[in-house]
């Protein structure tokens, strides 16, 4: 459920307000310095619980952007959403290899950009995840329109024939939630199916986020055994 218009708008004013500007600055900076491969013993005393912190307020600015673009103020919603988006590339982007929950807060990133209309940022992140998991995977082939590989993912999560062992059950419902969800939503685009196609994919979607709370997770979209490689370009 949105917050409602005056309370989104206020709390996304004390998040830009110069209480968290020099945290964002931190953030910034760290992020030059992992990519220019500095050695972390050469980091200046950054705080010490930056990327906690920023990834916070970068989910603030999601909820937010999010609460106004529901409620019909695009215009003030999208930059939200897009300066949340950064902000979680800022502590996660360089962490991608080495961390999988970095891998999901990126992937957040990817999809964020893509709703606010910054395809070309939306398709560098979403490259930097696509190979973690099959989840990952098909996610990044809907944003990039690879339909080709988005249908062969789909048959290959949706019609594996191998049967999951109970460490790996839960990992492969909400994987199979998201590939359910986006084949209803292809078979929408593609075929000009009722809507009732786009109806059962949200159905899909909210399975995978219970299945998520349940266990305790916030990584649901990046589960699963880490896929082969596919090359997303």
């Amino acid at each position: 459920m949105p917050q409602p218009v005056n309370r989104a708008l206020r709390f996304l004013g004390y998040l830009r307000s110069d209480r968290f500007g020099n945290l964002f600055a931190q953030a910034n900076a760290k992020q030059v310095l992992y990519e220019v491969r500095e050695e972390s013993t050469n980091f200046p005393a950054f705080d010490v619980d930056l990327d906690d912190r920023v990834t916070y307020a970068a989910y603030g600015f999601l909820a937010g952007g999010c609460s106004l673009i529901e409620q019909g103020r695009r215009s003030e919603g999208a930059p939200a959403i897009e300066q949340g988006a950064s902000l979680l590339i800022a502590s996660h982007g360089s962490l991608v290899s080495r961390s999988r929950e970095s891998g999901f807060h990126v992937l957040i990133a990817a999809m964020a950009f893509y709703a606010a209309g910054q395809y070309s940022r939306a398709f560098v992140a979403v490259n930097e995840v696509s190979t973690q998991t099959d989840a990952a995977a098909i996610i990044a082939f809907f944003l990039l329109k690879n339909f080709p590989k988005l249908l062969a993912r789909l048959s290959a999560v949706l019609l594996r024939e191998e049967q999951p062992t109970e460490d790996d059950l839960e990992d492969c419902v909400i994987t199979e939630a998201i590939a359910r969800a986006l084949a209803n939503c292809l078979e929408f685009i593609i075929g000009g199916r009722h809507e009732t196609t786009l109806v059962a994919a949200l159905k899909e979607l909210r399975l995978a986020m219970v299945v998520a709370v349940s266990r305790g997770t916030t990584s649901f979209l990046v589960v699963g055994s880490s896929p082969a490689s596919v090359d997303v370009r």
